[in-house]
């Protein structure tokens, strides 16, 4: 995605502003330096990472948020990557954890590291399967991507997600 950089930097201002706010909004103490850090993170990672890939974001920015309590750094930082990617992909649709299912539900979906997943219809609306071909290449992970996944649970283990079209991939 090659993007002009006055429109980059009017994008980084766009996403700090948004992030900021979230970041407020969840009881982040000093919100402000988070969303700063967070957009020079998603700087530095344009020259590391490829565009389809926003893992190595999440794990920083999971890092940067410990200071929260229990889980919420998780579900925080794939609150923020939904941010980024709503600013990034206007003309996709993009879910985080706690948002609800879509009616109707996307029909494919990409994941944090762009993995696609498949709505089921026979096992139930909102839930979903990895695609086959990402299967075989995650098959050496630790997780279990065999099985049907919920809506809730799949965007809070694998999320955020960002509604696939004939011409994204």
């Amino acid at each position: 995605m090659n993007v002009p950089e006055t429109e980059q930097a009017e994008d980084d201002a766009r996403v700090q502003e948004m992030v900021f706010a979230h970041l407020r909004a969840v009881g982040v103490s000093d919100a402000e330096q988070q969303a700063s850090a967070f957009v020079e993170r998603l700087r530095v990672g344009r020259v590391e990472t490829p565009p389809a890939n926003d893992a190595r974001l999440f794990g920083q920015t999971v890092s940067g948020l410990s200071s929260l309590p229990d889980q919420q750094p998780l579900i925080v930082a794939r609150q923020l990557i939904a941010i980024l990617r709503r600013v990034r992909f206007l003309d996709q649709r993009t879910w985080a954890p706690g948002d609800a299912l879509p009616s109707p539900p996307p029909a494919k979906m990409a994941d944090l590291d762009w993995d696609e997943w498949l709505h089921q219809d026979k096992a139930g609306n909102g839930c979903y399967r990895m695609s086959a071909k990402d299967r075989r290449r995650n098959a050496s992970s630790t997780h279990d991507y065999e099985g049907v996944q919920v809506w809730p649970f799949l965007l809070e283990g694998e999320g955020p997600f960002t509604e696939v079209t004939s011409s994204r991939r």
